[in-house]
């Protein structure tokens, strides 16, 4: 049985823990005491977390399988609560720590698609590294995919925060479209973003009902907790610039504002923000988590 160890650190007001047998998860991100990422609720499961990483896939894979190169690969279905893959191998696996200062750990996860039935999970060898920093004013994250195999391989990143929704909780971020999807989440058509999903302006998030790829977004989000005068800003940096935004009801206090850099269904469509890395090559993704005081 795994040991859901947690390492802990801490940075002026801010407070870090990080399970990384547990996915490598951050269980804890809180400013002063207050959870700035929905705090681990202390199960086996990943899910239950504050944040995990999305690689070498974000979102759901149709049918499972995925023609690259002149090849047909199916992956096998990775969540109970899912009937697709999802979300990449990452967050199913224990990661190693590889450093740890007073205010960073460096982790990491390496993959073998030669061993067991790790082929059925993603048929390239990689090597994955997460550096997380804290900063004066919030966090800092660093993903590093490395393509071990002897084969060119697709390629994305991302990360899957899920923010507490405390009573009044604010959103704004700016994108270009958005993707409608099926009844299986995946992607049908782009399309202008409805006036009801329309979060230039910050505001409140209300009941929109997104579970929803936003393309064409320019890597800055903001939430805002107006009660505790708080505001936390997302600044992506280059390479990120789609945004899953998922609302579930409120009742199940959590919103999900992901920035990963390809769309949803890329693996099945090609392009849009997917990286084909050639034996060798890395694809770095990083993004940063800062708090101030709330405007007004």
């Amino acid at each position: 049985m795994a040991s859901f160890d947690e390492l802990h650190l801490t940075r002026g007001g801010f407070q870090l823990a990080v399970c990384p047998a547990l996915g490598g998860a951050i269980t804890r991100f809180a400013f002063d005491g207050f959870d700035l990422l929905r705090p681990w609720d202390g199960s086996e499961q990943v899910r239950r977390t504050g944040c995990f990483v999305l690689a070498p896939y974000s979102n759901r894979v149709a049918d499972g399988r995925f023609d690259f190169d002149g090849s047909s690969h199916q992956l096998r279905r990775n969540s109970a609560d899912h009937a697709l893959p999802i979300h990449g191998v990452a967050w199913k696996r224990a990661w190693q720590l590889d450093e740890r200062g007073a205010d960073h750990l460096l982790l990491s996860l390496s993959h073998d698609p030669r061993e067991g039935e790790n082929t059925a999970d993603w048929p390239f060898a990689f090597h994955l590294s997460q550096r997380l920093q804290l900063l004066d004013d919030g966090l800092a994250l660093e993903l590093r995919l490395h393509n071990r195999d002897s084969r060119p391989m697709p390629a994305g990143l991302g990360w899957h925060p899920y923010f507490p929704r405390h009573a009044g909780v604010e959103l704004q971020f700016a994108a270009a479209t958005v993707w409608l999807a099926d009844e299986q989440q995946l992607p049908l058509h782009q399309a202008a973003i409805p006036a009801s999903w329309d979060f230039r302006q910050l505001r409140a998030v209300d009941e929109p009902g997104l579970d929803n790829n936003f393309s064409g977004w320019n890597g800055q989000a903001q939430l805002c907790w107006p009660e505790q005068r708080l505001s936390l800003a997302i600044e992506a940096g280059p390479g990120l610039q789609h945004l899953i935004v998922y609302t579930p009801p409120a009742v199940q206090g959590f919103i999900a504002v992901e920035p990963v850099s390809h769309a949803n269904g890329a693996l099945n469509r090609g392009a849009e923000g997917l990286e084909i890395l050639a034996p060798g090559q890395t694809l770095i993704r990083d993004c940063r988590w800062r708090l101030s005081p709330a405007a007004g």
